[in-house]
């Protein structure tokens, strides 16, 4: 932390919690820590999910080790290098006449509703991506203006990165299966939303103001 060498230890799973303390869970903290502590709990969460996914060699089945030099590790026999896997996914704030597009996840059993997301597939621009995503879950076609922002999100090991985008054209039809329902929002009248502390609620914050404001 703060540019210096920490320790991680990987406890085992139903370890009881020293008396009077809990665990926190990870998701639950992102809205409790500070931000600059939330980062480095992610990052040492997303790497200790990834070496205890990668013990073995996926070439030649060996037993990795640590790389002293690097964040890697590298298989002993066969010289195979291994890194964190990191999974890129776009959230989309889309804008039209004044309101903001917000949908719920059929999946979300929390009932909020939030921006468009989905991940990058290979070979696919993040631009590109934002467009597919959003005429594949709502069936509209949108322009995108700039980038806005990221966050880690290690459940297990996405990078959330954050565009604005405008309506193009189209009539908003879920797809049913991902989305189960969406809808324009002006920000006086926002549904249900995220808790504060994720990228998608603060990119819904600055949306809000920019309306507001404009």
């Amino acid at each position: 932390m703060a540019g210096q060498a920490t320790r991680l230890w990987r406890l085992p799973e139903g370890l009881a919690a020293p008396n009077g303390h809990r665990w926190l869970p990870l998701r639950e903290a992102v809205y409790q820590l500070p931000e600059d502590t939330w980062l480095s709990a992610a990052r040492a969460m997303a790497y200790a999910n990834w070496r205890a996914a990668n013990r073995f060699c996926g070439r030649c089945g060996t037993k990795n080790i640590d790389k002293a030099d690097e964040l890697a590790v590298q298989c002993p026999a066969c010289g195979n290098l291994g890194f964190p896997r990191l999974s890129p996914a776009i959230l989309a704030v889309v804008y039209k006449d004044g309101q903001l597009l917000l949908a719920r996840n059929a999946a979300n059993k929390a009932g909020f509703w939030s921006l468009l997301a989905g991940f990058v597939e290979p070979g696919e621009r993040f631009e590109d991506c934002v467009k597919r995503e959003v005429r594949e879950e709502v069936g509209i076609e949108i322009e995108v203006d700039s980038y806005l922002g990221s966050q880690p999100w290690p459940f297990p090991d996405q990078l959330m990165i954050g565009f604005s985008a405008r309506w193009v054209a189209g009539e908003l039809h879920p797809d049913g299966l991902e989305i189960a329902e969406a809808g324009w929002f002006s920000p006086t009248a926002l549904p249900f939303v995220p808790k504060t502390g994720s990228l998608s609620r603060r990119l819904i914050d600055q949306a809000c103001r920019n309306l507001t404001t404009s």
